[in-house]
């Protein structure tokens, strides 16, 4: 199933500036999607929106919970359900 994440931090909290933060953070969260069951579709960044976005394949919100644990303490996330758009057309398009 895949899923919509938008992860939001303040500029306090923000890791840019400081790299062992920034590996302590992101860096384990992005190392645990690698090694777990979580297909990493995609992984966008807008740094001065402090607002990380990705598109994960997991099979529950709960496994992607456990993977952002490392982010979880310094800011605010949104996980969604998503569907790919092609597949949703098509079926709504569909003549019957």
């Amino acid at each position: 199933m895949l899923f919509h994440v938008k992860h939001t931090h303040s500029w306090e909290a923000c890791p840019y500036h400081n790299p062992e933060r920034a590996r302590e953070t992101f860096g384990k969260a992005m190392a645990g999607i690698m090694e777990s069951d979580i297909g990493l579709v995609g992984a966008y960044v807008d740094a001065p929106a402090h607002t990380t976005f990705l598109v994960l394949d997991a099979t529950s919100a709960a496994q992607i919970e456990e993977a952002l644990a490392p982010v979880i303490d310094i800011g605010w996330a949104e996980t969604r359900p998503v569907v790919d758009f092609a597949e949703v057309m098509s079926r709504v398009t569909e003549e019957t």
